[in-house]
């Protein structure tokens, strides 16, 4: 194996193979990249067996052959080096570096024990368009849980409807829903679980149209770009009926200025943050009071102007939950819908009709 590569071509990838090396394993070689120098180029791969990445490099190939080297080192070396390109040549030694600022020689392990990433890709179900990529799952990952004690909440749900596909994630206290003109795209009626560590992954690669494959045979969900492949290995376990939590009505509905809004979600959180994270407000006639309170920190009270249908309301909230929506957000409004101080309210934006999000309530003692 010999291959000589530009340094601009390989550190643009050396963040996301450190994210899927894993730091620690009892496999040693899944604390390696495999390394291939083949017709179409140098590639490199990482797994940590529940998601895997393969980058296609441009390089010039003198010999073909693959082998594997430790993630950790080989991505630190890539990094550390500021010359224009690098030589790699398999030896006796192990695999030899070498640029102008010098030579490293790494430690190999055989790539036969590298574990086989793919069978093949599987079906193709959509092509994602950069806008897509992150207009759909910015707005998803932050209500995915981070309890593993329940792995069917750590991802995103895809269910197929009649002509669009519902994106839906939720922790138990929240729940967002992206909805996408598509047709028939998945494999089956009882849609699947992708790993929101997949997504996450996803939406770090800008300026690109990505296109979801899924092999039902090997329980894959794989997202491919011009050089990128990445592979996830699909969540089990039976995703929450999300249809039933979604309110069909409201007794309340108003609009406020979103960055108003925002602005004093985070002053209350001053003081929420040291009584439970509870914010507690009410809607009395066209005007929105933001109440919080902390015992011996002080309290605040904010009061914005805002449209209004329906009866005035009164409810209480975890002051996070209103943080992270509105983070999610770009658009000039907010839209929200309430019932009672008991059940879920339901957050629309104007701009974006195919999303809602729904937070239930926190019960306050009086």
């Amino acid at each position: 194996m010999k291959a000589t590569i530009l340094l601009e071509h390989l550190k643009k990838h050396m963040s996301l193979l450190a994210r899927v090396v894993p730091t620690q394993s009892q496999v040693p070689v899944l604390l390696n990249v495999l390394l291939e120098a083949t017709g179409e180029g140098l590639f490199i791969s990482a797994t940590d067996l529940e998601m895997g990445v393969r980058i296609k490099i441009p390089a010039k190939i003198e010999q073909e052959g693959a082998v594997t080297v430790s993630g950790k080192h080989f991505t630190e070396v890539i990094n550390s080096l500021t010359s224009a390109r690098v030589t790699m040549e398999l030896a006796d030694n192990g695999l030899v570096m070498q640029s102008d600022e010098g030579k490293v020689i790494l430690q190999t392990i055989p790539k036969e024990e590298f574990p086989r990433l793919i069978d093949e890709k599987g079906k193709q179900l959509y092509t994602f368009s950069p806008a897509e990529v992150q207009t759909i799952f910015s707005k998803l990952l932050f209500s995915v849980s981070a309890d593993d004690s329940r792995p069917e909440l750590t991802g995103i749900y895809l269910a197929q409807q009649d002509d669009y596909i519902d994106f839906v994630s939720t922790d138990g206290y929240r729940l967002s829903l992206k909805r996408l003109p598509a047709k028939n795209i998945l494999p089956s009626d009882e849609g699947m679980i992708i790993s929101a560590r997949v997504i996450a992954e996803i939406m770090h690669i800008k300026d690109e149209k990505i296109t979801m494959y899924v092999y039902s045979e090997s329980n894959q969900v794989l997202f491919e770009t011009t050089d990128i492949l990445l592979i996830g290995r699909l969540i089990a376990g039976n995703f929450p009926n999300y249809e039933r939590v979604i309110p069909e009505s409201s007794s309340t509905k108003i609009t406020v200025d979103r960055d108003e809004f925002a602005k004093a979600i985070r002053l209350s959180s001053i003081f929420a943050r040291e009584s439970a994270n509870i914010v507690r407000i009410q809607i009395t006639d066209k005007t929105l009071n933001i109440f919080s309170r902390s015992s011996g920190v002080g309290e605040g009270e904010i009061k914005l102007a805002i449209t209004q249908e329906g009866e005035n309301n009164d409810i209480s909230f975890n002051v996070k939950f209103l943080n992270d929506l509105l983070r999610s957000v770009d658009d000039k409004d907010i839209e929200m819908g309430l019932n009672s101080l008991t059940q879920p309210a339901v957050f629309r934006v104007p701009g974006d009709k195919e999303f809602l999000h729904v937070i239930m309530p926190v019960r306050v003692q009086e």
